[in-house]
């Protein structure tokens, strides 16, 4: 997994250089982030991200067909109470870098759908003082990155000369299996 993800970094920097002259970056903006059916597993203990987060991004043209799109996603944290004493908390990042390949970019002006496909890595912060059954008390403070990668489609359309509406979904592979919605706004920078 890990020579993939370097590969494609490698692929995109390549893509750039070799395309400066019609490459711009036309759009930063964000929105929120809805995460579901995010679980790892540390220790035989399973841990999850089922929240909502901040969504911030930018978008860069490399021609009418194909845009790069880096986002950064925080997810407020997700706390669990257990019956038997003590509490889990578990805080996610993540950090996304995908193409999007609009479908349309002759037949519509107004507004594009989109597949897109990428590489992802997030952070997952656990702290977890849960009482078992066995009675020991966990003390677990971990910080673990998750490499994977993302697929998904979305659309975006005009709200206004410099403001564009967006919204998509995509499906994380991973260990940490999950699919995120997205919606927010992008202006033109």
């Amino acid at each position: 997994m890990k020579k993939t993800i370097l590969f494609f970094f490698v692929f995109i920097a390549v893509l750039f250089s070799t395309n400066s002259a019609n490459a711009q970056f036309d759009y930063i903006g964000g929105g929120i982030a809805l995460a579901t059916g995010g679980e790892y597993e540390l220790n035989n203990y399973l841990y999850y991200n089922k929240s909502f987060g901040i969504d911030l991004r930018a978008s860069y043209d490399y021609n009418k067909k194909l845009k790069f799109v880096p986002d950064l996603k925080f997810y407020l944290p997700n706390k669990e109470v257990f019956i038997t004493g003590g509490e889990s908390n578990t805080t996610v990042f993540a950090f996304n870098l995908n193409a999007h390949y609009i479908l349309n970019p002759k037949t519509r002006s107004n507004y594009n759908v989109y597949l897109l496909v990428g590489a992802h890595i997030s952070g997952w912060n656990i702290t977890d003082s849960r009482i078992p059954i066995s009675g020991t008390q966990l003390d677990v403070k971990e910080f673990k990155f998750v490499p994977g990668g993302n697929v998904g489609a979305g659309m975006q359309f005009n709200i206004g000369t410099r403001t564009l509406f967006f919204a998509e979904v995509k499906y994380i592979i991973s260990k940490a299996n999950q699919l995120v919605f997205s919606p927010g706004l992008m202006y033109e920078f």
